[in-house]
């Protein structure tokens, strides 16, 4: 048998890493992603590199965190002679292929990838996208703007999005391939638009609790300021949208499942090990602290699922101690055999999924919104420190006993906040942040003006067929 594995990875987009019922959550129910758990290693405190797609997506590409790549926000284009965990792979004699969604900005949508069977969903060409984009569905109009699409029960682009992906996938799955692959399954659920398939819908309608009030959550100054204050927001609604994500999660679940089904008959038929691994490139607050989306520092946003199964690794293995999304590459290339990626941020996991005991570590999550909120998140053991360059506030949390972020010990325990302040200078200029963004939002705005022009093809994309999805109907009580 060849010691060389055939790698799956699974990357959904915006799936809060506690939103598990193996994770322990009461609500949900993941019954795949237990089983595949229980048969593989669990990461409990898995923390992305940054709350923001491509910036954490060119960390899981790249092994290097954001404040390395000089990747902030959705726009910003990744290098092409960036060498990334698919060149890696390739190196080490690996085919490589993306199926579906991985967010890359601009018109390198390889980046070391051999084939690519299954385009992306959102716009690949700067200038493009945005809130009237035609692809996610008409906005429901709202006092407060545009932000809230159309959620509740029925079909949407992004479940059509994610049908396609698994069929290609599957198909792929059902080949013979020669060489060991590498293959990167990336779907665009449960992200938004929360739309869920109505049996899933109605029973999470039944399933889900009130979000923590507004008044009573711990809440940074810059934060709070960012709330969206949206009158269209009644509880019922809140309701509503949080039953559509909590239905798409277990919906993500069945697909997972018919994905690593397709797998294992695929290792039936070749005489390679495999691995299998699931995570996503951030979470989602749902409503928690008056928050939607992702751009905080708080656990909603920043814990992602990690699930690894396969050949030579611990069954029933939870381990508990912080990694980060750039260890993601960083194990995955040494598991693979190929060259260590160079400025890696990362550290291997391959010893902690045979059963080594994983190191206790600094891990960082990053976070650049324009010139509002610049800042960094540090985990270490149990407690979690953040800050933003523009404002002096500090949060020091102990996350075991604390797992609902209302505490703020910055001023009770003095020695970790110590230990944090430090850790947070490490490596960091926020000057020299801040003037490369500056640099990439100029030549961004030229980049805008000719994307804008249609004639310019866009590559890899996946148009979304109109037959195959319909506007969800909306009941009675979601109405705004």
């Amino acid at each position: 048998m060849s010691q060389q594995p055939d790698i799956l990875v699974f990357m959904s987009d915006q799936h809060t890493g506690r939103l598990m019922s193996c994770a322990g959550d009461p609500i949900v129910d993941t019954p795949r992603l237990d089983a595949i758990a229980a048969a593989g290693t669990r990461f409990e405190n898995t923390i992305t590199s940054c709350p923001l797609c491509v910036p954490a997506r060119c960390s899981f590409m790249t092994a290097q965190m954001p404040s390395s790549t000089g990747v902030f926000c959705n726009s910003n284009i990744m290098p092409s002679e960036v060498a990334t965990l698919a060149h890696s792979c390739g190196a080490a004699g690996y085919e490589t292929i993306l199926c579906g969604r991985m967010h890359f900005s601009g018109q390198d949508q390889r980046h070391g990838f051999e084939k690519r069977i299954m385009g992306d969903f959102t716009p690949c060409i700067q200038g493009r996208g945005g809130p009237k984009r035609a692809d996610l569905g008409p906005y429901v109009e709202t006092p407060a703007g545009k932000w809230i699409k159309h959620y509740g029960a029925g079909d949407s682009p992004v479940l059509a999005y994610d049908r396609a992906v698994v069929a290609a996938a599957k198909e792929e799955l059902a080949k013979i391939h020669d060489r060991p692959v590498l293959l990167v399954v990336g779907t665009y659920g449960p992200h938004h638009t929360f739309v869920a398939p109505p049996e899933l819908f109605n029973k999470y309608y039944e399933r889900v609790e009130a979000p923590i009030a507004e008044e009573d959550a711990l809440l940074h100054p810059l934060d709070k300021s960012q709330i969206r204050r949206d009158k269209a927001l009644n509880p019922e609604s809140i309701r509503c949208l949080r039953a559509a994500y909590y239905g798409m999660i277990e919906h993500s679940d069945g697909i997972i499942g018919d994905v690593y089904d397709a797998w294992t008959d695929h290792q039936k038929r070749v005489n390679r090990k495999q691995l299998f691994m699931y995570t996503s490139d951030h979470g989602e607050l749902g409503g928690h602290r008056g928050l939607w989306g992702k751009m905080y520092f708080y656990n909603d946003a920043v814990d992602i699922p990690l699930i690894v199964q396969g050949d030579d690794i611990v069954a029933g293995q939870v381990i508990t101690t912080p990694v980060s999304m750039v260890d993601i590459p960083t194990t995955l290339c040494d598991v693979a055999g190929g060259p260590a990626l160079p400025d890696s941020d990362g550290r291997s996991l391959k010893s902690v999924l045979a059963g080594a005991s994983c190191d206790d570590k600094v891990v960082y999550c990053e976070l650049r919104q324009g010139g509002k909120r610049l800042g960094r998140m540090l985990r270490y053991q149990q407690w979690k420190y953040w800050r933003y360059e523009q404002h002096d506030e500090e949060f020091l949390i102990n996350c075991d006993e604390d797992k609902d972020e209302m505490n703020n010990l910055i001023d009770a325990q003095t020695e970790m906040a110590d230990f944090m302040r430090k850790h947070y200078h490490k490596s960091w200029n926020p000057g020299a942040i801040n003037a490369e963004q500056e640099k990439r939002t100029a030549n961004q705005q030229i980049f805008n003006l000719w994307g804008a022009h249609k004639e310019i093809p866009e590559p890899d994309r996946w148009l979304v067929p109109e037959s195959s999805w319909v506007l969800p109907t909306l009941p009675e009580q979601a109405s705004v």
